[in-house]
């Protein structure tokens, strides 16, 4: 991994930070996203500590906002001649409705579209590597979800679990959608991973008394977030995931996901869904050209 650049989004805390700590061990340049300026400093201090590499940066953007995804990928592009792996982390859960910024149900606008926006953002600079990866952070809830396609926003009748379900099964979907429009010669490899049941809490933040304390009985059953961030750092490492391109993973082997997230179908139309919510007016051509990305200096 040495040379080599990864971005994770959600990586100042639990799954995201682990996950950091992996790569940046094994030598690579580590770009974090985070939400809070204070937790990135701590983060990036902690994990220059832990690991021994100094090539440990952050970045600070609140990913509900499509105009700081935007801008955070603009940052990026212009600090990085190249990126090597994006790890589409970050996550929220909330019990009851939430609008983003942009109007947007938060865990839809967060849990997808910021993944969605911020790969489509860095094709140029993924394109630039000679085996880049992206990989998208699901969930096994994945398998209760669906799409919404008339609401999904869920306005009509809101439930926190089935929304949640509901931006993991996009996660799947949309890392199919994207390996089949990238195409099997591609450089760039889709993955989308399902970490487990983790001892993080993501269910406990936005949430009443009585969802706060299911969801930590819950997560108490669960692994570690350093066990659960192996298997993604596995497939941002393994020379031999490569090939697989678009396929769902857990415990660090290709499994089928839900009949919902194979159907091809539905892929394309979240694609064409989530173009219109984040304002795309014309669908991007799968590699852009590498020499239109725009080139500045990013703040650290």
């Amino acid at each position: 991994m040495r040379g080599r650049t990864c971005v994770i989004t959600g990586a100042s805390a639990g799954i995201g930070r682990e996950t950091a700590a992996a790569l940046a061990a094994a030598g690579a340049r580590v770009i974090g996203v985070g939400r809070d300026r204070a937790r990135c400093e701590a983060a990036c201090a902690g994990l220059r500590e832990q690991t021994g590499n100094r090539d440990i940066h952050f970045e600070v953007a609140d990913l509900s906002s499509q105009e700081e995804v935007r801008a955070l990928a603009c940052r990026i592009a212009g600090a990085c001649r190249c990126v090597d792996v994006l790890i589409n982390n970050a996550g929220v859960f909330t019990s009851t409705y939430h609008a983003s910024a942009d109007g947007i149900e938060l865990q839809f606008a967060v849990n997808h579209l910021a993944g969605f926006l911020l790969t489509r953002e860095l094709l140029p600079a993924l394109a630039a590597s000679d085996a880049a990866r992206v990989i998208g952070v699901s969930s096994g809830s994945h398998f209760a979800g669906r799409i919404h396609w008339d609401d999904v926003g869920m306005r009509g009748r809101y439930f926190g679990l089935t929304a949640y379900d509901q931006s993991k099964l996009a996660v799947v979907l949309f890392c199919g959608e994207l390996a089949r429009r990238l195409g099997p010669r591609s450089r760039i490899a889709t993955f989308s991973a399902d970490p487990g049941l983790v001892k993080t809490d993501i269910g406990a933040k936005r949430s009443g008394f009585l969802v706060r304390a299911a969801w930590r009985l819950r997560a108490g059953a669960g692994m570690s977030a350093a066990e659960a961030a192996a298997s993604i750092a596995f497939l941002a490492m393994e020379p031999g995931a490569q090939g697989a391109t678009g396929l769902y993973w857990k415990e660090r082997r290709a499994v089928p996901p839900s009949a919902a997230a194979q159907c091809r179908e539905d892929g394309r139309r979240l694609w064409e869904l989530s173009e219109r919510l984040c304002a795309i007016g014309q669908p991007a051509s799968p590699l852009p050209d590498p020499g239109c990305r725009r080139r500045r200096s990013a703040s650290r």
